[in-house]
């Protein structure tokens, strides 16, 4: 199923990254993200019954507050590709600190839904939607980055002709 959901998200990441992403673009793909991992989170963090109101009101508040974050990362990931043809020493150290930036931002908000979390429910159930989210995230960036050649193979590709 998290395969499944991980390979619609990157064939739509990847034939967005080569045109133009609106922002209404980027948003929509940013949704459609969060009903799919809402969807394996719930497969992948047991929470009891007297906690699921809970859990789930803060979850969607988290979701929600990840679009921002999601779309920029949309964005980066197009503009990385779209700088490819003129990469200098500004355009590179601008990407890799948006980059930075951006994990920071989610990062920051991964550890203040999981102190929500953890007051709301216990430690044992933010915990789990801490690995859960981590393994989610961490699947979905090798998704996309597998799609995306680096600049250095891109590069040695230009080389090569």
């Amino acid at each position: 199923m998290k395969v499944l959901l991980l390979a619609i998200f990157s064939l739509y990441i990847t034939s967005s990254l080569y045109a133009q992403t609106s922002d209404a673009e980027a948003e929509a793909m940013a949704n459609l993200l969060g009903v799919q991992k809402k969807e394996a989170i719930s497969k992948m963090v047991s929470v009891a019954p007297k906690d699921s109101v809970a859990f789930w009101k803060i979850y969607d508040e988290y979701a929600k507050k990840n679009v921002t974050t999601g779309k920029a990362r949309i964005k980066l990931y197009e503009q990385t590709v779209q700088s490819y043809g003129a990469m200098g020493a500004g355009t590179a150290d601008s990407l890799a600190t948006r980059y930075f930036a951006n994990r920071m931002d989610q990062e920051k908000t991964l550890e203040e839904y999981y102190q929500k979390i953890k007051k709301a429910t216990n430690a044992v159930t933010a915990f789990e939607f801490y690995q859960a989210e981590v393994y989610l995230l961490t699947q979905i960036r090798a998704q996309i980055m597998q799609q995306i050649p680096t600049y250095g193979q891109v590069q040695l590709a230009t080389k090569k002709q």
